[in-house]
């Protein structure tokens, strides 16, 4: 499910954003969380094969976490940043009427 979830956010790889860091962002971020779930299910194998101790273990999946939570709390912030400069049309107003063919 978080893949799929971070794949949506893929979708806004090409689109236009007020600035570059903020571009950069949302891609690193869209990134983050759609690959992240993958390193988790790999790490808890390879641990469970090679009987790490469970303290490096909890390590690795606080960093797991705290890196899927960070990027989902910047995808969070940068949807609200970026309405702050939108396109002209956006803007524009939609007939409704003209589209419902029974009102």
């Amino acid at each position: 499910m978080a893949t799929t979830f971070g794949g949506i956010h893929c979708v806004a790889w090409t689109f236009a954003f007020p600035t570059y860091l903020e571009h950069l962002l949302w891609r690193i971020s869209a990134v983050a969380i759609t690959c992240t779930p993958w390193p988790c299910i790999f790490t808890l194998f390879i641990f469970n094969v090679l009987d790490i101790p469970t303290a490096v273990y909890l390590i690795v999946y606080a960093l797991y976490v705290t890196l899927y939570v960070a990027a989902r709390g910047i995808l969070l912030v940068l949807m609200f940043t970026t309405l702050r400069k939108l396109s002209p049309d956006a803007y524009i107003v939609v007939s409704w009427t003209s589209l419902v063919p029974h009102l």
